[in-house]
């Protein structure tokens, strides 16, 4: 079983934008839904891998501000009229 966590953080490396940085020769990502998740190194893997680590840290934050994160819809049935959305 797959931890929903898990497939939040890989929903969004997959919207990373990616760019070459010529002056650090270093690889850089970020993703627009997070505003000021970046992450930097010197290869795309590394980069990816740090920017996993931002997300998970930019998750742990929100949750201990109580801010709504982007996209983060989880059903839970509570009934079988009822499901609770956006947690």
């Amino acid at each position: 079983m797959k931890l929903f966590i898990t497939s939040y953080i890989e929903k969004l490396l997959k919207k990373a934008n990616y760019e070459y940085d010529k002056k650090t020769k270093s690889w850089c990502a970020s993703i627009d839904e997070l505003p000021g998740a970046y992450a930097q190194a010197n290869t795309v893997e590394k980069t990816r891998q740090e920017l996993a680590e931002v997300i998970e840290d930019y998750i742990i934050e929100s949750l201990k501000e109580n801010q709504k994160l982007p996209n983060f819809n989880i059903g839970i049935k509570k009934s079988s009229k009822e499901t609770l959305v956006n947690v």
